[in-house]
């Protein structure tokens, strides 16, 4: 994620999440800091200082006490809360406007749920910066042309795309706002402190490059264990790029119906691991959790997206890193 940049005394600006200081805000990869026990542990890394047995327990705890605001404010989306925030926002709409306006592509969410409960045509900004028609609930009747647009995303973080709408005639709007953007549209429905972990955007952003994926529950939706593995229904699928590595408690000897099932849906990683032990190996207390947690360790990877809020917890406690539970969409 990026750095989240505020004003100094002194004219500069210093990074909220990780402390960096610099003379003027510009991209810059932040370091994900959780609070004060992730700052502790790496000043006794940096000076030699080798973490016992407990540092870990006393980090967890010292993040959890004085927690930067990403770490603090860090939860996982799901599509529907986008939709209904949507349905909530209908009440700041203007009764001027007679159309509405997705930005593509996130935003066609929040526009068509807008457009569909205010009974106003909807648009879109094709690639070539123009506002087409995409339907107005008229069957295929004519409509009058609006004068007076909505043109809404579902997110702002920086303000980049509010800043691209400035040449067009209308009101900007999003549903989620990071408090500390740039730029900012005329109407918003909720203030939201990045990072923007978002159901509908997270398989396919840039944040895919620092992941490591739990599979059942996460890629797939969790399976009886009466069902056969490869009729496993699609739940995430990340189609835009290659994921670093699946980290499964599927057994070693499901491999070839796991990869099968994975190219099948259209993903694809550069390492599959697998649980090496038996089915009751796996059955033991923390045998998943921890076997998931040293997997991930030799990884190097910041983030571990998983389905069990239990594992979750056992996950982030032993390695330090931000795990994306899937189920009640907490952040650990």
């Amino acid at each position: 994620m990026k750095c989240i940049w505020e004003n100094r005394n002194d004219g500069g600006v210093v990074c909220v999440n990780c402390g960096h200081k610099k003379k003027k805000v510009s991209y810059r990869n932040c370091s994900l800091s959780k609070g004060l026990g992730d700052s502790v542990a790496r000043f006794t890394s940096a000076i030699g200082i080798k973490p016992c047995g407990g540092c870990k327990s006393r980090q967890g705890t010292l993040n959890k006490k004085f927690a930067t605001p990403a770490f603090k404010n860090a939860r996982l989306i799901p599509t529907v809360e986008l939709v209904h925030q949507a349905v909530r926002f209908c009440d700041q709409v203007p009764p001027e406007i007679d159309a509405v306006c997705a930005v593509p592509r996130s935003g066609m969410i929040p526009a068509s749920v807008i457009a569909a409960h205010l009974h106003l045509p909807l648009y879109s900004i094709d690639k070539k910066r123009y506002v087409t028609n995409v339907g107005h609930g008229e069957r295929m009747n004519a409509t009058p042309e609006p004068s007076r647009f909505l043109f809404i995303d579902d997110t702002v973080a920086s303000g980049a795309a509010m800043r691209q709408l400035q040449s067009f005639k209308g009101v900007t709007a999003a549903i989620y706002v990071n408090p500390r953007a740039d730029t900012k549209p005329d109407l918003f429905g909720v203030e939201l402190e990045l990072p923007h972990l978002l159901q509908w955007n997270l398989f396919n952003s840039g944040y895919v490059s620092r992941m490591a994926f739990d599979m059942d529950g996460v890629l797939c939706h969790n399976m009886p264990m009466d069902k056969p593995l490869e009729t496993a229904k699609p739940y995430n699928l990340p189609r835009r790029a290659e994921l670093p590595a699946i980290i499964t408690g599927r057994l070693e000897e499901d491999r070839a119906i796991t990869e099968t099932w994975l190219k099948r849906h259209g993903i694809r990683c550069k390492r599959l691991i697998m649980f090496s032990g038996s089915n009751s190996d796996r059955m033991k207390p923390r045998a998943i959790s921890d076997y998931k947690a040293a997997e991930f360790t030799k990884l190097g990877l910041d983030w571990f997206v998983e389905s069990c809020p239990i594992q979750s917890s056992e996950i982030a406690k032993v390695t330090g890193a931000w795990v994306i539970c899937t189920e009640n969409g907490e952040v650990y």
